[in-house]
């Protein structure tokens, strides 16, 4: 299978910062600690086949980070729900557990975020985390997912842009979707440095959770597919869809013309982008979630 913050082709969780991140209390608020750079590569998923963004998110976000001397490298997508809040997966934030935990959140002060750009490098507005909550359920895990592939990243200061608006359900089967991200647009990149400057977006619908295709790869693995609460999206003609780079990026819908936050990127079903539907945390699902902890 792939992540969205993983390459293609090698092992499924290398996240960044696994040498650097201080172990922190499991399921609260990870507080400000010392800033270090992260070595591993960065979790990335990429957008195969999609177009250059045509309008302005304004809630979108880059998660960003030290690398390889490169202060604002891009780790993951995320999408602004308060003027406080953005909400990412939980795999872009979090190292193994240890002591039986079933993850480690890292340290809030390695990371920034951009917001409201289409740009990764330029413009919107910049933030510091000063907090990070991950739904409690999940876990990581190197050699599958039980999903619940969410968190919230607490941000120093309000910014202007104007949140999305949040999904309060899970979409029905054939609900047409949006995704954007600044995931590699090529299965050969496996480098950031390759990764797109502008977001990329393509269209395309949720498939019904029980379809063989979103259930196991082509050797009949189930590791990475889709489990309760998640959200299916068909790859167009077989070749389309996220890829590293584009974990934690928001799946759209649209109601009464304005766009509303369905889903964040979580993984892949397959090792090849775009070969396999994708998998996508339901943020309908956790809204009650997202409530408690914002409010």
């Amino acid at each position: 299978m792939r992540t969205h913050d993983r390459k293609t082709s090698g092992t499924w969780r290398r996240l960044a910062g696994t040498a650097v991140a201080a172990a922190l209390a499991t399921g609260a608020i990870a507080g400000l600690g010392t800033a270090a750079q992260a070595e591993e590569p960065p979790p990335t998923p990429k957008i195969i086949g999609g177009t250059p963004a045509d309008q302005v998110y304004p809630f979108m976000a880059s998660l960003q980070y030290e690398r390889n001397g490169n202060p604002d490298s891009h780790r993951c997508g995320g999408g602004l729900i308060d003027k406080e809040w953005v909400v990412t997966a939980a795999h872009c934030v979090t190292e193994a557990g240890t002591n039986g935990a079933p993850y480690t959140v890292m340290d809030p002060a390695l990371f920034h975020v951009r917001i409201g750009s289409l740009d990764r490098t330029a413009g919107g507005s910049v933030a510091k985390l000063k907090g990070i909550v991950v739904n409690p359920g999940y876990q990581y895990l190197d050699d599958r997912s039980e999903g619940k592939d969410i968190a919230l990243l607490h941000l120093d200061a309000a910014v202007p842009q104007a949140p999305v608006r949040r999904a309060t359900s899970i979409p029905a089967t054939g609900t047409p979707v949006r995704q954007i991200g600044w995931g590699y647009t090529s299965t050969d990149a496996d480098d950031p440095s390759q990764l797109p400057v502008k977001l990329q977006q393509l269209d395309t619908k949720v498939i019904a959770p029980t379809t063989e295709k979103c259930r196991v790869d082509a050797n009949g693995d189930d590791s990475w597919g889709i489990r309760a609460n998640d959200i299916c999206t068909d790859n167009p003609e077989g070749v389309r869809g996220p890829c590293n780079g584009d974990s934690g990026s928001p799946l759209l819908s649209k109601a009464n013309g304005r766009w509303v936050l369905t889903g964040l990127d979580s993984r892949g079903v397959g090792d090849v982008c775009g070969e396999t539907p994708d998998i996508y945390t339901s943020v309908g699902h956790y809204h009650g979630w997202i409530d408690g902890v914002i409010h």
